[in-house]
């Protein structure tokens, strides 16, 4: 027999995955967790003819010769089956988008890639054998595509994320049914705990990263809490977000996380507690732990270990070209002519900046024929402006307060660098490549 299965807890993107596995690999098995993520049981509910999945009670006794995995790497993931396979050495071969991890299943054969969702990686291979796909499969499919990538937004998004979409939807995906399965905030538990957590959410700044905090007691494990925090992301939008939910009753520790910086690296940060996920979206389950001991180690931890922000040293414009407040508006103009400038700060006699001027303020002293006037006359003051130290957080934030596109930094008054619009677009380009953290 030859079987294919997800890891423990399948999820969206997990299902998607294994609906692939069986088109591209027709005489392969599915094999069901006997658990299912929530956010996956209404789709399941929904499609289960779709994968006639076996449980890893009907392959005990089997002589399993080959095995597929996907969308994880981890045996202590996919310990569920092996249990029930009695046989030595099948043939394992794993398709999975984890990049990070590292595989730890004996004598398996990964293959994986830099893709947002494990489904794509699958998907690619499906659409370049021209395989079909009923409408029911291409909806499954992209639901898992859309779930993983946060309907194709996060950081972790490629183009090829973006071609099996398009390949689905041709196939028959059905966009409206895609959104039914991912409106994960269904249950009044969820909603109960989503207050409960937004009330005890508190922002702290921990090395220049702007980062939510929260602590709740649970009396019970209850399904659904990884949307629940990822609402909190969408309410709050930080940095970074990490929620740690005590059981005292069982001295368990839920502990979730997401990200939306890849400096803020959640698979490493959370690996030292034994979890696992994503760099941007991990979790982890700490046993016989008292609550808010942990939550407070939990803290200094971070302040220990988070990588410091970029900040305006790290990206701006060193040997900035300025003008003098008592130049004419016509040698502003002459001077942004050679210098293909938009833009330039202003000093005064103590070489302090006093003023900004730009293209557009010129074109006003030229309408009104007073190209002679000086420019303090003309330019914008006082000037925004701000230390090396600050945040990329907190220069977006100046950016759109101020309606500029230039922010001098100045040191003891004086001009030591300039950021601009453009160096802040790339720095959040820079943000989707690990090769190139921001």
């Amino acid at each position: 027999m030859n079987i294919a299965f997800g890891h423990t807890n399948m999820d969206l993107d997990c299902l998607g995955s294994l609906i692939l596995i069986k088109k591209l690999f027709p005489d392969f098995r599915l094999v069901r967790s006997g658990l299912i993520h929530p956010a996956a049981q209404n789709l399941y509910t929904f499609y289960t003819q779709y994968f006639d999945f076996l449980t890893p009670k009907d392959i005990k006794g089997e002589t399993i010769e080959n095995i597929i995995i996907v969308d994880t790497c981890k045996a202590e993931r996919v310990s569920e089956y092996f249990a029930c396979i009695r046989n030595s050495e099948p043939q394992i071969r794993i398709y999975d988008h984890h990049h990070t991890e590292q595989c730890n299943i004996l004598g398996a054969v990964l293959e994986g890639g830099k893709f947002g969702a494990n489904t794509s990686l699958l998907g690619k291979m499906a659409m370049e054998r021209g395989i079909r796909l009923l409408p029911e499969e291409a909806t499954i499919a992209l639901t898992g595509i859309y779930a993983d990538t946060g309907r194709l937004i996060f950081e972790n998004v490629g183009r090829v994320d973006f071609e099996v979409s398009a390949w689905l939807m041709d196939m028959g995906a059905s966009l409206k049914l895609v959104k039914s399965f991912l409106e994960t905030i269904r249950e009044d538990e969820q909603i109960q705990i989503l207050n409960q957590i937004l009330q005890a959410m508190k922002t702290q700044t921990i090395q220049g990263h702007e980062i939510l905090l929260g602590y709740l007691e649970l009396s019970e494990n209850t399904p659904g809490l990884a949307a629940v925090v990822e609402k909190v992301m969408d309410i709050h939008n930080p940095d970074a977000c990490f929620a740690v939910f005590s059981i005292p009753k069982s001295k368990t520790i839920l502990l979730i996380a997401r990200s939306q910086k890849l400096k803020i690296d959640l698979h490493e940060l959370l690996h030292v507690y034994g979890g696992g996920g994503h760099q941007l979206a991990a979790s982890a389950k700490i046993s016989g732990r008292e609550g808010p001991a942990f939550y407070e180690e939990f803290i200094s931890y971070l302040e220990q270990s988070l990588t410091p922000a970029t900040r305006a040293a790290d990206v701006m414009t060193k040997n900035v070209q300025a003008l003098k407040e008592d130049m004419s508006l016509m040698e502003a103009s002459i001077f942004f002519e050679k210098t293909d400038l938009t833009g330039a700060p202003v000093l005064n006699a103590e070489d302090e900046v006093s003023g900004f001027i730009s293209l557009r303020d010129i074109m006003k002293g030229r309408k009104a024929a007073v190209m002679n006037a000086p420019v303090r006359a003309y330019m914008s003051k006082p000037a925004a402006t701000a230390d090396s130290n600050v945040t990329m957080r907190e220069i977006e934030r100046i950016f759109y307060k101020h309606h500029i596109g230039h922010l001098p930094i100045v040191e003891d008054k004086k001009l030591v660098g300039i950021v601009t619009r453009w160096d802040y677009l790339q720095y959040k380009k820079r943000q989707t490549s690990p090769a190139e953290e921001a």
